[in-house]
C-alpha cells in the first residue's frame, strides 16, 4: 500500500469487517451474558462444551495485540488530525 491509498480490494475488505462488526454487536452481548451464565453455573457446559470454548477464546486471545495496534494507530491518527 503506498501513503493513505487504498485498493479497492482493500476498501471491499474493510468495508465487510466493519460491517460484520456492525451486525455482530448485540450477538457479542449476547455471547458474554451466556458465558457469564455458563461460568456461574459451570453444569451448563460438558467438558467438550468448555474445551471447544476455550479454544475459541484462544483464537481471539492471539487477535488481542493486533486488534490493541489498531487501536494505538487510530488514536495517534485522529489526535494528529
Amino acid at each position: 500500500m503506498t501513503g493513505d491509498v487504498l485498493s479497492q480490494d482493500q476498501l471491499d475488505s474493510l468495508v465487510h469487517l466493519n460491517d460484520f462488526i456492525n451486525s455482530r454487536k448485540g450477538a457479542t452481548r449476547q455471547l458474554i451474558r451466556e458465558m457469564r451464565a455458563a461460568i456461574l453455573d459451570s453444569a451448563q457446559l460438558s467438558l467438550d462444551g468448555w474445551k471447544t470454548l476455550r479454544k475459541g477464546l484462544s483464537e481471539i486471545e492471539d487477535l488481542l495485540p493486533v486488534i490493541d495496534m489498531i487501536i494505538k494507530l487510530k488514536e495517534v491518527h485522529e489526535t494528529d488530525s
